[in-house]
């Protein structure tokens, strides 16, 4: 097969070609301020999240790492059902890393981090982005406790 064999006939798309770049240039001009941002609006999440869930485990936590992923687990819950949960009030998220999506097995990740296989099971990866807001924060914070706290009675009731 030779290289001109690859190639595609017809005009390039050179609008497309200038856009782009110029969208790859803002993303490198607002990096720095767009990752700080993140990173405030992960850490106000995370705070939230351990003063209403005081024995959740942050994975990550204290370590350099992306500003934008909050990785929880909550000893006691499966993110397998916690998953749905946030589905069902609009939430979206994922229980390992983008390249597992659609896994049941818990993050490699986390496995190769030495994390105990009830927590490991346990884990769910809350990504911030570009649309993300207070707002938006402020609703999984009140959200995630909510179905924690459920989840654990319904746990109990099954158990006693």
């Amino acid at each position: 097969m030779s290289i001109d064999s690859l190639s595609v006939p017809g005009t390039e798309n050179v609008a497309m070609s200038v856009g782009f770049a110029r969208a790859v240039e803002l993303a490198v001009a607002e990096r720095e301020a767009e990752c700080a941002r993140l990173e405030r609006l992960r850490d106000a999440l995370e705070a939230a999240l351990l003063a209403k869930i005081p024995d959740a485990v942050i994975h990550g936590r204290g370590a350099p790492r992306a500003p934008h992923v909050l990785n929880i687990s909550v000893p006691g819950t499966d993110s397998e059902s916690m998953l749905m949960a946030l589905d069902l009030q609009g939430v979206a998220c994922s229980a390992g890393s983008a390249c597992q999506s659609g896994s049941i097995d818990p993050s490699h990740v986390l496995t190769a981090c030495g994390v105990r296989q009830e927590l490991a099971t346990a884990s769910v990866r809350l990504s911030l982005g570009s649309l993300n807001t207070d707002a938006h924060v402020a609703r999984v914070a009140e959200l995630f406790p909510a179905l924690i706290a459920k989840a654990r009675r319904l746990s109990g009731l099954m158990t006693g």
